[in-house]
């Protein structure tokens, strides 16, 4: 069956939200202070994924600005956090402030809270942009662990693209290792999205074969003051037990978000599991959130898997 966006988060929610954040930009912090954080809700973590927009990735399927409609991005989000197998999100300030003045709106609407029991983490750098002169400089540019720590949330998010031969890639590795000692401190678990990539005639070309994504986890699993508290990203490759062995730190799949149907999609984010005991759980990409089926359905199968296995 087709999601119908409209139904299910209809104009007066998105009226409402727009108001909040015109004339009481306040009840972020409200809504954040009154939150209970959840620790990790399992021993595998299932997260929506919702920080591309930031980095100029509007395009999906052909369509280039195909993420960019904002009432539909979070309409798809929230629809997918509703699920009580999705333990939480990877966001930037703009879409988890949204998310929870959203919670808020539906909270006091009788419905349910669709925050609640789940992590919230916060994406640090998307200064990188896409196709930019800069764009392997990838500078911290949306929250700062400061921040991540005021809105009692759960964790940080960094992403390291290691390119061998483009000098700015040296500064987002110092970048990510001033992060992570800055949540040692605040005591925050970081997630790092580990990205090995090469110049190409057009931009950057993501390498996945099992050389390149050892160098790049074990340069991840280094940085920093500890290798305590610290999640991988791992991109999947077609001999994933070999990357993943580059690291004892807890790894989350990156997907190939390369299906369409449902019950395909399923099957490719989960085949991962039993590969490796450390291997702890997905990040739920975009075949998941637009997905021209209702996306939960979807979501609540990968993560019912995951937590059963």
């Amino acid at each position: 069956m087709k999601f119908n966006g409209q139904e299910f988060l209809n104009e007066n929610v998105f009226r409402k939200l727009n108001e909040m954040k015109a004339f009481h930009p306040g009840l972020i912090e409200a809504e954040a202070a009154s939150r209970v954080r959840p620790g990790f809700p399992h021993k595998r973590l299932v997260f929506a994924a919702a920080d591309h927009n930031a980095r100029m990735i509007s395009e999906y399927k052909g369509n280039p600005i195909g993420l960019s409609n904002r009432r539909e991005y979070l309409t798809r989000l929230v629809r997918i956090l509703t699920s009580d197998s999705v333990d939480g999100i990877e966001a930037t300030p703009d879409i988890i402030e949204d998310l929870m003045l959203i919670n808020r709106i539906r909270r006091e609407e009788g419905e349910k809270e669709f925050l609640k029991g789940k992590m919230l983490v916060g994406t640090v750098n998307r200064g990188g942009l896409k196709n930019t002169v800069w764009e392997m400089d990838d500078m911290p540019a949306c929250f700062t662990v400061k921040r991540i720590k005021k809105l009692n949330m759960d964790g940080v998010k960094f992403m390291i693209r290691l390119n061998p031969m483009d000098e700015r890639s040296k500064y987002t590795l110092q970048y990510c290792a001033d992060t992570i000692n800055e949540a040692e401190e605040y005591g925050l678990p970081v997630f790092i999205e580990a990205l090995y990539v090469e110049t190409a005639d057009k931009g950057f070309v993501m390498k996945t074969d099992s050389e390149s994504l050892c160098k790049v986890v074990g340069v991840v699993g280094a940085l920093g003051c500890t290798g305590a508290n610290k999640w991988i990203e791992v991109p999947l490759n077609e001999e994933y037990h070999v990357p993943v062995s580059a690291t004892t730190c807890p790894v989350l799949v990156v997907p190939d978000e390369a299906e369409s149907e449902p019950e395909a999609v399923i099957r490719e984010y989960t085949k991962e599991i039993g590969i490796a005991d450390h291997i702890r759980g997905i990040l739920l990409g975009r075949n998941v959130m637009y997905n021209e089926s209702d996306p939960l359905p979807i979501a609540e199968a990968i993560a019912s898997k995951w937590h059963m296995a």
